[in-house]
């Protein structure tokens, strides 16, 4: 793994566990798509850092951290509260589309701390973001050098980049080898280099749909899901897109989106087993019980 890679999954794992619920382990690494083993070890280096890393029950969370060892008069352009304000107005008007998330986006990038070590983790990947921007605004492929695939061993992808979505997390890219539509994550990108060559395949740029969990396509699934208190705010705070998309029902909450693959919303329901109830699709449900079944049986065979 490189080096800013590292980086950026330590600093991302700090802005999680600073969720006022934390998180298990096992919801952990399946998040960073590693083992668990690897997780107990991100801990203890945060221990050794300084953070207060404590558990309650079986969940991990950061109970301290000094925002005043940070110097966040060097990271932003409004205040915090001004931010907020702003960014409450944006989530709450009735505008979509690009405006919406490249607003957003530098919202983000100039405020929180958090969001910023989601995304901007060190000089190489601002740098690596700012080239695709370029090339997207000139219609040129680019070459992701030595992007890090779960599926596949590191190598070299010539794409041609269409937009950045969830505040520069995930790249949507049309990647010319396989023909197909693909999200690309920016912390799995060592560096980006802009060709000479223009667009070849625009035509294939269809109107892709991004949903709130990272996913792409272009055929929209509808789910609807019953949240408890804890579920409600967990959502919210993770993904802060699904605010508007959440209405109070007595005592629990319910979500109602479209997403563009199961597999998102699926994570994030597998980690709240008790706190969600799926209200449809079925096909939802029938996603979930394969993971649960899948799982119970890997157990058996470890005995």
């Amino acid at each position: 793994m490189t080096e800013h890679r590292k980086i950026s999954r330590v600093l991302q794992l700090i802005s999680r566990l600073r969720q006022p619920f934390g998180y298990e382990k096992e919801q952990l690494a399946e998040i960073f798509e590693v083992n668990v083993r690897t997780i107990e070890r991100y801990i203890v280096l945060l221990r050794d850092l300084g953070f207060q890393v404590v558990q309650d029950n079986k969940r991990l969370k950061i109970e301290l951290l000094d925002k005043h060892s940070f110097r966040q008069e060097d990271l932003i352009v409004f205040t915090l509260e001004e931010a907020a304000v702003i960014k409450e107005a944006l989530l709450g008007y009735k505008m979509e589309g690009p405006l919406k998330h490249s607003l957003l986006d530098k919202l983000y990038s100039l405020t929180d701390l958090d969001q910023l070590a989601e995304t901007m983790t060190n000089l190489q990947q601002a740098r690596t973001i700012s080239t695709i921007n370029k090339a997207i605004k000139l219609k040129k492929q680019v070459i992701l050098k030595n992007y890090d695939s779960v599926a596949h061993e590191p190598c070299d992808r010539l794409v041609e980049p269409i937009r950045f979505h969830t505040y520069f997390k995930y790249l949507t890219a049309f990647e010319v080898s396989s023909q197909m539509i693909k999200n690309f994550k920016t912390d799995r990108m060592t560096d980006a280099f802009q060709t000479r060559k223009n667009w070849r395949h625009e035509a294939e740029h269809r109107k892709v749909g991004v949903d709130v969990f990272g996913l792409s396509g272009d055929m929209a699934i509808k789910i609807k899901l019953r949240l408890k208190e804890r579920a409600k705010h967990l959502l919210t705070e993770e993904f802060p897109d699904t605010k508007n998309k959440v209405i109070k029902k007595g005592y629990s909450y319910i979500y109602t989106d479209e997403v563009y693959g199961l597999e998102g919303v699926g994570r994030f329901v597998m980690g709240l087993l008790d706190e969600v109830e799926v209200l449809e699709p079925a096909e939802l449900e029938e996603y979930l019980w394969g993971k649960v079944k899948k799982h119970v049986e890997g157990l058996k065979n470890e005995k």
